[in-house]
């Protein structure tokens, strides 16, 4: 019950070194540290998934995440290649079309879910609802790079083609741009509840909750209604392995995400976040259902040709009513 009013971050110096942070995260488990410590260690800045499993568990409300990202303030990393991908974003989709409402993919969705996206879509532009496939900016923010540059093109983007809101199908931009942009924002599993496309699903559902959505739920909460059989299954799994853009500093941990995953053995493992399926996929996960495609009718496994799809999206025409 106490995990669900957490709102605010206390700073690390309240810890109590009760050590429940340590056991529920692998990576303060391998340097056999706490949150106090961690905050003392500037060098293990990028060995943190953010994934804020321990401030779920601190009884003192601190956050490793939030100390991962104020040790990335101090260390300047070249990061080229996701400077050179993300800002501006390499395979982005845009256009001037106005649109008062407007369907943000981000980057993974469109590269792990390519029918998904194409499907959305086809739904909503009859109704006048364009789309975008562009980066949040949530990876160069974690990497302390040109983020303000990414909010500033968004920021331009939505108020020239007169958007008032954003229908985000990605958890991390959901949380990511909620504060940041100057439109309201909704999930798209609102939208398909105003459209009627939203179905119950009665098989028994083992949901991997996306990082940002450990503690509160508010995603989860727009569909929640129609998953009546879902189990949290993954509770000792902390992120998919991709979070943080820890992976190179920690690939060992990194990697042990999806095997965790893998040996669970589950039917039915249901996400809603398209980067945890390209993950899994690759990593040889067996059963992912991604929310999205099932409520569209599309029901697409993730498709971990990733340049390929991303390629095809960014040259996706739009109709010309």
């Amino acid at each position: 019950m106490k995990s669900q009013l957490k709102v605010i971050k206390n700073p690390p110096e309240l810890c109590i070194e009760c050590g429940a942070c340590t056991k529920h995260c692998e990576f303060l488990t391998k340097y056999d540290i706490n949150l106090l410590d961690f905050s003392k260690r500037k060098d293990l800045a990028f060995s943190c998934f953010l994934c804020d499993e321990c401030y779920k568990v601190c009884p003192k409300d601190i956050s490793g995440n939030e100390i991962a990202l104020k040790h990335r303030e101090q260390i300047k990393r070249p990061f080229r290649y996701l400077n050179f991908l993300k800002s501006p974003y390499l395979y982005a989709n845009n256009s001037p079309k106005k649109s008062r409402e407007l369907v943000f993919f981000g980057c993974n969705f469109p590269g792990f879910l390519p029918k998904t996206t194409r499907k959305i879509i086809e739904i909503l532009e009859p109704l006048g609802v364009d789309f975008s496939i562009d980066c949040c900016g949530k990876p160069l923010f974690e990497a302390n790079a040109n983020f303000d540059k990414t909010k500033a093109h968004l920021n331009e983007l939505f108020a020239a083609k007169g958007v008032e809101t954003l229908i985000l199908a990605c958890p991390n931009c959901y949380h990511f741009l909620k504060d940041k942009v100057d439109v309201k924002i909704k999930t798209i599993y609102e939208k398909f509840e105003e459209l009627g496309l939203n179905h119950e699903i009665t098989e028994e559902a083992h949901i991997f909750y996306p990082c940002p959505e450990r503690i509160h739920k508010p995603i989860f909460e727009t569909f929640k209604k129609y998953v009546p059989n879902f189990k949290d299954s993954f509770k000792d799994v902390n992120c998919c392995g991709l979070g943080g853009l820890a992976k190179s500093s920690e690939p060992q941990i990194a990697a042990g995400y999806p095997q965790a995953i893998k040996d669970k053995n589950l039917p039915n493992l249901y996400t809603y976040c398209a980067t945890c399926c390209g993950n899994f996929a690759k990593n040889g996960v067996q059963n992912i259902k991604h929310f999205a495609t099932v409520m569209s009718g599309v029901n697409e496994a993730p498709n971990t040709a990733y340049l390929k799809n991303v390629l095809s999206l960014k040259f996706y025409k739009r109709s010309r009513k």
